[in-house]
Formats: structure tokens, sequence, C-alpha cells
């Protein structure tokens, strides 16, 4: 499965930019709700167009990252000047393992779920970036 990671690193790094781009629309102000609804329409269509170059096991092992980067740090929370901070938590298993220990839960899903999954998610860049950085994809 760490195969599959490293094979998709730039799909992963091409969702990683979409996202940000996706984050950056729902923060701004929007003149028009018309514009914002094309932007939104535009970072989907993209997202669609990357992902349709992925397969089931692909969908799942960037999935697997993206649980990764959410679920093996710890995060606190500033609130009096809205920050986040990373905390590392020593990670004992391998990347491997932790791709396994991920990917278990998502074995049901299908191919269809998966691309739901990702299309209908504003902010996905932080589980992506953190999952890379964690197994040493980037």
């Amino acid at each position: 499965m760490y195969l599959i990671a490293q094979k998709n690193v730039g799909i992963i790094n091409q969702l990683i930019d979409i996202y940000r781009q996706s984050e950056v629309l729902f923060s701004q102000e929007q003149s028009s709700n018309v514009q914002q609804n094309i932007n939104i329409t535009n970072k989907k269509s993209m997202l669609k167009q990357v992902l349709s170059n992925c397969d089931l096991q692909d969908l799942k092992t960037i999935y697997a990252v993206a649980s990764i980067g959410y679920h093996e740090r710890g995060e606190r929370h500033h609130f009096y000047n809205n920050t986040i901070e990373i905390i590392e938590i020593e990670i004992k298993e391998n990347d491997e393992e932790l791709l396994n220990k991920h990917s278990r839960y998502i074995a049901l899903l299908t191919y269809e779920e998966l691309m739901d999954f990702f299309l209908h998610r504003v902010t996905l860049a932080p589980g992506l970036i953190e999952g890379m950085k964690i197994l040493k994809l980037t």
C-alpha cells in the first residue's frame, strides 16, 4: 500500500492545491453568490478531473493518507488568536502498518462513495499535508 501512496504523490499534491483554493473561496466574502457558485463548480470539476485518473485502490490510499494526517497527530486550538498548533505525538508503527490500520475502516467503501467523499469536502489539505509528512512522502 505504501508503494501506491508513493505512486500517487503527484495526485495528492494536486488535491492539496485544489483544496487550498477551495478554502480560500469559502473564507472570502463574495460579492455575488452566482460568482461563488461558479467558482465552487469549477473546483469540483477540477477535483473530478484529477480523481478520475485514480482507481479504487488509489482513492482508498489517498483517503488513508488524509486519515493518518488527521488522526495520528494532536491539535491544540488557541481561540484567542485563532490558530492551531500541531502536537507531535510519537508514532510507533511503520508506514505500511499505519496505512493498513487506517485503510481497514474504508475497505467496504465503493468507488462512488469515495468520489463523493472527496468531492463534498471543502478542507482536506491539512490532513493530506500532515499525512504525507508522517509517511515521509514529501
